[in-house]
């Protein structure tokens, strides 16, 4: 693997990053226990847009090119929104730094498919496959960026209305 294909793995690592926690935050927004109609709504096109990213990196990986470039950062503009709108909505049961870390990870991924837009590089880039320690090596860093993340989404939708957080024992059994 050269550098080229590593940093083309990017995009797609940093939009199954992204997915995840727009995919949490979504879920989060649909069930919370102070959950309204807007933010049932604003969390269905959350999981939506989180599913999208999932299938997105994937198809990006496999075909080794950033694919459908204008939607994708029409996607990525709406993901942004869409999670900072969630925080106005619904901010007891938010966790700003999910919301933080996917911003993060739908920047470079907009970053990079903007890149290829502004050069207008319309031409097909040729499949390179990743090899497994370079793909090990961006999902641990993906990982350091999203399980905190995903944490705080947990935390935030079941946060108490005094401050704490319920904690799961598994004691007596």
């Amino acid at each position: 693997m050269n550098a080229a294909t590593f940093v083309r793995s990017w995009p797609s690592v940093s939009a199954w990053g992204a997915g995840l926690i727009l995919a949490a935050l979504g879920a989060g927004a649909i069930v919370g226990p102070s959950s309204g109609a807007a933010s049932r709504g604003l969390g269905a096109g959350l999981v939506v847009l989180g599913v999208g990213a999932l299938v997105w990196g994937g198809a990006v990986l496999a075909l080794g090119r950033l694919i459908a470039p204008r939607a994708t950062l029409v996607g990525v503009l709406a993901g942004i929104v869409l999670a900072a709108a969630l925080m106005f909505v619904l901010p007891a049961h938010t966790s700003v730094i999910a919301i933080a870390a996917a911003a993060l990870l739908l920047i470079v991924v907009g970053a990079s498919v903007a890149g290829r837009v502004r050069r207008a590089d319309t031409a097909p880039r040729t499949a390179q496959p990743m090899s497994v320690i370079g793909l090990l090596v961006a999902a641990s860093i993906i990982a350091v960026v999203v399980t905190p993340a995903l944490g705080a989404t947990q935390d935030a939708v079941l946060i108490r209305d005094d401050g704490s957080v319920p904690v799961i024992t598994h004691e007596g059994h």
